[in-house]
Parts: structure tokens; sequence; C-alpha cells
């Protein structure tokens, strides 16, 4: 994690905290690599400057869950640093599309699987935009995706897991 100055806090507008995401799955290894930018700033529709990055590598995951746990991750992290305002911007039209339109309509939330375990998370927060991002300017997610297969130690989640069985 890359750490850097914030922002200072606008006493009208909100900080938008927005993360890029995007994530890598190696086959053979069975690893999911996922890289997560993150950016703060108070103007309306900005991403603002770069406060953070991670990269992580999970263990025995399908490929399907590689991007949906890129996003819950940064709603996790959000929800551990106490941001209030997200922008959560994949690469994933598909998958982001289906997020943003349950989000909206505030359904999904009761779903078994990680899409509803996003959604639920999503709540939590005042206000949580799933945005779309042009690949090529997804680079440094992409870069920290591939690198934390290559070299980071992957990590077993169990609550992964469970959400990942059949039928859930």
């Amino acid at each position: 994690m890359v750490d850097k100055a914030m922002p200072a806090v606008s006493a009208t507008r909100p900080i938008w905290h927005t993360f890029r995401v995007d994530a890598s799955f190696e086959k053979q290894r069975s690893i999911t690599g996922i890289g997560l930018v993150l950016r703060a700033t108070h103007k309306p529709g900005r991403d603002g400057a770069v406060i953070a990055s991670f990269g992580e590598a999970y263990a025995d995951l399908p490929l399907q869950a590689a991007e949906p746990l890129a996003i819950l991750r940064a709603l996790e992290i959000a929800a551990e640093q106490g941001h209030r305002f997200l922008r959560i911007r994949s690469d994933c039209n598909r998958m982001r599309t289906a997020l943003k339109d349950d989000y909206q309509a505030g359904v999904g939330h009761n779903r078994r699987g990680l899409q509803g375990q996003i959604l639920r998370l999503a709540r939590q927060f005042d206000q949580v935009k799933f945005a779309w991002i042009p690949r090529r300017k997804n680079q440094e997610a992409h870069h920290l995706a591939r690198k934390a297969v290559r070299g980071c130690r992957p990590i077993v989640r169990v609550d992964l897991s469970e959400l990942m069985k059949p039928g859930i």
C-alpha cells in the first residue's frame, strides 16, 4: 500500500473516494490477483489524486469471481477506512452495469453469492456509484493485479469459498 496526502475536507461538499479496480487470473496455479487504486477529491465527477494502491492475491477462486472480488475488496477497504461516498470504476462493463442497476433499484442485496455480498456491503455507505472505466485508462490497477499474481503470497478466505459453493 502506498499512501499519499489526503485532499483537504470541504465543508460544503463531501469527499468522494474512487476505487479503480481490476483483476487477473492465472489458471495454472489457480491464483486471482486484484489491483485497487484509491483516489479522493471533493470535485464532482472527478477521480482525484491517488492516495493509496493495493495489490492482493487469492487462491482457489473461479475465474468468474476475479472482478467481483476486486469490487468487494474495494468496498471492504472503504468501510474499514470510514469512507462514505464511493465510486467504484471497473472495465468489466457487464458486471458493473448489473451491480449499478441492482443497487439503484434497491434489489439483489438478499441474493446469495458474491454479487449479493457486494450489494449488502454497498448499502452501508451514504452513496455508491458503480462506474465504467476504459481498459486503457485502468492500466495502474491492471499492473497491480498482474504483479500480485506473480509476486504476492495467495490469501485463502473461507468466507469467499462459502460464497462460491454451488447453489449459492
